[in-house]
């Protein structure tokens, strides 16, 4: 059985840390893993939006809270 997952490399202790758990996997199981390089930037607690919906998130932040100064 094969799936994809997401995994951060932690070059320091050589591992990866996974962003779920591997349901079906035991503790200390020996699994094969194909890297392959996502395109991310920098990691930040900040979600990532296209510029259309960055625009209709501040147009919602505007509306709601009468902030005139923000610019959309």
């Amino acid at each position: 059985m094969s799936r994809a997952i997401e995994a951060e490399y932690l070059a320091e202790t050589r591992t990866l840390k996974l962003a779920q758990p591997l349901d079906g996997v035991r503790d200390h199981e020996r699994v094969r893993v194909l890297v392959e390089q996502t395109c991310v930037s920098e990691v930040s607690d900040w979600p990532t939006l296209h510029e259309e919906a960055g625009r209709e998130l501040a147009r919602a932040v505007r509306d709601a809270f009468g902030r005139d100064e923000i610019a959309v």
